[in-house]
């Protein structure tokens, strides 16, 4: 059996907490009931978590883009939500919405590692008129770091556009 490992496209990565219990149940709620909610929570976390203020210090926050598709069906990208209260939190880093999902992948929930990484393979590029910065630090958001499919995916466009430090945060591991 073939077994793909995660080559990294990223250098650190910070997850918020575990993804389990209340946690799983706030993230489900943000991601498929609509419930906008659990920002509140999500951003109480964040208050609390111990050096995240420096991990995000004077770095761009880039959320993980959803497909236009997608984003018409949920109305909103959690990952997006996610990085406008870490905004509004820790002021000192920003925003940037530069990736943009250019495959419509079906959903990864049931997929193992290899698969994942075959649904994601050149599923983001650099949106048109945006430019990368190679001093400045890039943070990928998303809500959950599950293989690190997503994230490593949406790392290697950012690096191809240029980016030369990128890393990682999510609100739940697991």
């Amino acid at each position: 059996m073939h077994c793909e490992h995660l080559k990294p496209e990223f250098g650190q990565g910070w997850s918020i907490a575990l993804f389990r219990g209340p946690l799983r149940e706030l993230i489900y709620s943000l991601k498929y009931q609509a419930g906008l909610w659990a920002l509140r929570d999500i951003r109480r976390l964040a208050k609390t978590a111990l050096g995240l203020e420096e991990y995000v210090s004077g770095s761009v926050l880039v959320p993980v883009p959803l497909h236009p598709r997608k984003l018409r069906e949920r109305g909103y990208n959690q990952s997006d939500l996610i990085v406008r209260e870490l905004v509004e939190l820790f002021p000192e880093c920003s925003r940037n919405e530069v990736l943009r999902r250019a495959l419509d992948t079906v959903s990864q929930t049931q997929f193992n590692r290899s698969e994942r990484v075959r649904n994601l393979k050149n599923a983001f590029s650099l949106r048109q008129n945006r430019a990368i910065d190679p001093a400045q630090r890039y943070i990928i958001v998303d809500d959950v770091f599950t293989t690190g499919s997503t994230v490593n995916a949406c790392a290697a466009a950012l690096r191809r556009s240029g980016a030369r430090q990128i890393d990682v945060l999510t609100v739940g591991h697991g």
